[in-house]
């Protein structure tokens, strides 16, 4: 994504009678009526994007996840807001062929003046420079969504990728600019809630803190890399650290110079 962050258990096989159980199981849910559910298997995947499309296409060529893979995320755009992932279609049926679990990517970006000028007077939002920036953040939303009505395809869940970008860089420096980045985000993950897509948030504690002034966000799950590594269990560690957002660490991501690796937490069922 960054393209530029125990032995067998053993099993109790007495049974008991079903009154027993009864009462048991109705004692728990007194106790603890909101329980969290049993801890799921941990899941290993790949996400990929354009950089997985052929150098015809503008990507390089990189490969697509092996067989094995337990799912897929897939990147929406090219970099950018208002691009589109070149083989996203191929992708998709890609994901659809085999079988995959999948959810979605979405880079957010601050707009260029031109964005500003096109999306900043239409949307939810009124027309001042905080609204301006919302709704165009509204508008990317949009955008990605009318990529994946464009294949019939309805993820469950959608990522948005926040961090540091060359061609189109996030203003950084002062708490005034951080603010005015918070707003084109807010306005990403209100255009993915209303059009029915659950959201999240990637990036990295660095590039979080300088791009949002560390905005604490800890309702809102989280996709944290842990970069380049050798080893999943080295990722592992970002399940139980604190988020950058302050928010539940939902997967894990690593990488090297072939693919984009994750995990999913425990709790987490994919």
């Amino acid at each position: 994504m960054i393209t530029a962050d125990a032995g067998p258990r053993t099993r109790d096989r007495s049974r008991p009678g079903k009154a027993l159980v009864l009462t048991a199981a109705l004692l728990a849910f007194l106790i603890h009526p909101l329980a969290s559910p049993a801890r799921a298997d941990t899941m290993f995947g790949h996400d990929i994007s354009w950089p997985q499309c052929s150098s015809a296409d503008g990507g390089y060529g990189l490969p697509m996840p092996p067989e094995e893979t337990d799912f897929v995320i897939v990147g929406l755009t090219r970099g950018r807001a208002f691009t589109e992932n070149p083989c996203l279609a191929d992708q998709v049926r890609w994901v659809r062929d085999h079988d995959k679990p999948n959810h979605a990517y979405a880079m957010g970006t601050f707009p260029s003046p031109a964005q500003l000028a096109a999306h900043g007077d239409d949307g939810p939002w009124e027309v001042t420079r905080a609204g301006q920036l919302r709704n165009v953040g509204y508008a990317a939303a949009e955008f990605a969504v009318e990529s994946m009505d464009g294949l019939d395809w309805r993820p469950p869940m959608v990522w948005i990728d926040v961090e540091a970008q060359r061609a189109q860089p996030w203003p950084m420096g002062s708490p005034a600019r951080e603010e005015e980045n918070r707003f084109v985000l807010e306005g990403l993950m209100r255009g993915l809630e209303d059009n029915g897509f659950a959201y999240g948030l990637y990036s990295y504690s660095a590039g979080w803190r300088e791009i949002t002034g560390n905005w604490d966000l800890p309702t809102v799950p989280v996709w944290a890399t842990a970069g380049r590594l050798q080893h999943p269990d080295e990722a592992l560690e970002r399940c139980s650290q604190p988020s950058f957002s302050g928010g539940p660490v939902y997967i894990a991501q690593w990488y090297d110079d072939t693919r984009d690796y994750d995990r999913t937490c425990s709790g987490f069922s994919f």
